[in-house]
């Protein structure tokens, strides 16, 4: 986790973290999208609010996908005045990275309902 918190500042937790020293290292999941049905992961992915920054460490977000085999995503948002998502920069992590791609939130919708459909067909236990 960064040092230091630009964006979203108010977590007791995080912020009590942060102030630890920087040998304990520390992420926190941004979202894990799940299966209503069975409860289990479908895919991971890093948030991070657009400000025209061109990356955001993955590293450990990746790595846990790998290990769980989902695929995982690293996700710039931009809002608008009235704080609703407007749109995303998208770049696949896992299992095979691809370059981003700047999306409306209608087709992040459709990028996820295929990723529950995936799991529905292949691994849902339910």
């Amino acid at each position: 986790m960064a040092r230091n918190n630009y964006y979203n500042k108010g977590d007791p937790y995080s912020e009590w973290h942060r102030a630890l020293p920087n040998d304990l290292g520390y992420i926190d999941c941004d979202c894990v999208g799940i299966c209503l049905k069975c409860k289990q992961p479908i895919y991971l992915a890093e948030t991070t609010f657009d400000v025209g920054q061109p990356w955001k460490a993955t590293t450990t977000t990746a790595a846990l996908a790998k290990m769980a085999g989902l695929p995982s995503f690293l996700i710039f948002y931009k809002v608008d005045k009235n704080r609703e998502v407007i749109g995303f920069r998208i770049k696949q992590l896992t299992p095979k990275m691809t370059r981003e791609k700047t999306i409306k939130p209608g087709t992040w919708v459709n990028m996820m309902e295929l990723l529950k459909e995936k799991h529905l067909k292949e691994d849902c236990k339910k």
